[in-house]
């Protein structure tokens, strides 16, 4: 067969059976809901359909089946877990896709491990990971701080964050607020509160600190440093 018949053939194909698919999912969603992408999975017949979800309805050709759930992989005598590498990947994305003047970044000079730490001005737990910052940095880890009012967007928080992120010492800032010392308060329209708190959500993030490494995989909690360090080495 001729390659670029057989390539269309396949396209026309993977098409044909995605706008199964779609029509039987949307079926069973809430009204509102709306189809990312259909992506086949490592099983014939079965594709990944995202929804407005980082996890995916895996569902059959035909649309008449689906599970919500993870997936494994046998390798010899252990598992993967497919749906957690899945998962990473498109946290990765997302997170990549923050603007550098969007973070507030506590660099390493030996930086061996980048992450990023979801926080929020009056947390216990983020204060303590704060007053340790220099400690992260000189083990090689580089913060870069998201910020997640945990109370919402309004309200005291909120807008002690705002009033960081407008500043124009950014760092200095988050250090005097977290070092629970009053600032004087400050707005500006192009604050990414808002947006990083939705982020926050669409990620899994319920508490803070919420740390996520480099490949997307989330680290829950205060961990102190040298344990930090440890398990990002692994």
């Amino acid at each position: 067969m001729n390659k670029s018949i057989l390539i269309s053939t396949l396209f026309f194909s993977l098409f044909s059976f995605s706008n199964i698919i779609e029509e039987k999912v949307l079926a069973v969603l809430p009204p509102e809901s709306k189809i990312e992408s259909i992506e086949e999975s490592v099983i014939d017949g079965l594709y990944k359909v995202y929804f407005g979800d980082l996890q995916p309805l895996y569902v059959s050709k035909n649309g008449n089946y689906f599970i919500y759930g993870d997936l494994y992989q046998i390798e010899q005598d252990s598992v993967k877990n497919l749906s957690t590498l899945d998962l990473d990947k498109r946290r990765k994305t997302l997170l990549d896709a923050i603007p550098d003047k969007d973070l507030i970044q506590f660099t390493s000079d030996n930086e061996k491990h980048n992450i990023f730490v979801f926080t929020d001005v009056d947390c216990g737990y983020c204060r303590k990971f704060h007053s340790q910052i220099s400690d992260y940095n000189e083990l090689g880890i580089s913060v870069n701080y998201v910020a997640f009012p945990r109370s919402g967007i309004d309200g005291e928080t909120y807008q002690k964050m705002v009033s960081v992120w407008c500043s124009s010492d950014k760092k200095k800032l988050l250090s005097t607020l977290k070092d629970d010392k009053e600032i004087e308060s400050l707005f500006c329209t192009n604050q990414p509160i808002t947006e990083q708190y939705n982020l926050g959500k669409t990620l899994g993030v319920t508490g803070t600190p919420a740390i996520f490494t480099s490949n997307g995989s989330q680290i829950k909690g205060y961990i102190p440093p040298l344990e930090l360090a440890q398990r990002l080495s692994e």
